[in-house]
C-alpha cells in the first residue's frame, strides 16, 4: 500500500503519511481486522498541520490500543472537526455523542480549535468507554443526543 524507505541519515520517508499529512480534510474507511494503517502511522506519525476535519470510520485502531488515534490527535495542531463511526457495520448507529474541547480543564496536547467531536456507535459499551476515556484525557467532553 505504501513504502518506507530508510534513508543514509537515519530517517524515515514515508511516502502515504507524507502524502496525507498534507491534506485539509480526511476521511480514513477501514473493515475489520485491517490493522496495516494503525501499525504504520505509529511507526511514522507526521504532523498534519493543515487538518481541519478528520472522519474515521474505524476498526483500524481496534487492536491492541488507541495509540493510533491518539497519535493523529496530537499531531493536527489546527484539527476543528472529529467525526468517529466507531464499531458500527454499515450506515445505521444507534447511539450519537457530540463533544468538544474544553479550555477550562487547563492545557491539553491537542488543538484547541476542535470545536465538534462527534461520536456514532451501535451501543456503549467497553470498547467506546475505552475511547471516550482517552478523549477526556485531551479535555474533550461530550453529551449524549
Amino acid at each position: 500500500m505504501w513504502n518506507c524507505l530508510s534513508k543514509n541519515d537515519g530517517r524515515i520517508d514515508c511516502v502515504l503519511m507524507g502524502g496525507i499529512s498534507s491534506a485539509k480534510h480526511l476521511a480514513l474507511i477501514s473493515y475489520f481486522g485491517k490493522f496495516i494503517f494503525a501499525r504504520d502511522l505509529m511507526n511514522c506519525c507526521p504532523t498534519f498541520s493543515k487538518l481541519k476535519t478528520l472522519s474515521l470510520s474505524v476498526y483500524w485502531w481496534e487492536a491492541p490500543d488507541l495509540d493510533p488515534l491518539a497519535c493523529i490527535l496530537q499531531n493536527s495542531p489546527v484539527l476543528e472537526k472529529l467525526s468517529l463511526k466507531l464499531f458500527s457495520k454499515g450506515p445505521d448507529h444507534e447511539v450519537e455523542m457530540k463533544g468538544r474541547y474544553s479550555p477550562m480543564e487547563g492545557p491539553s496536547a491537542i488543538s484547541e480549535h476542535l470545536n465538534m467531536v462527534e461520536i456514532k456507535c451501535n451501543v456503549v459499551d467497553e470498547k467506546i468507554l475505552k475511547v471516550l476515556k482517552l478523549l477526556s484525557t485531551f479535555n474533550i467532553r461530550f453529551g449524549f443526543l
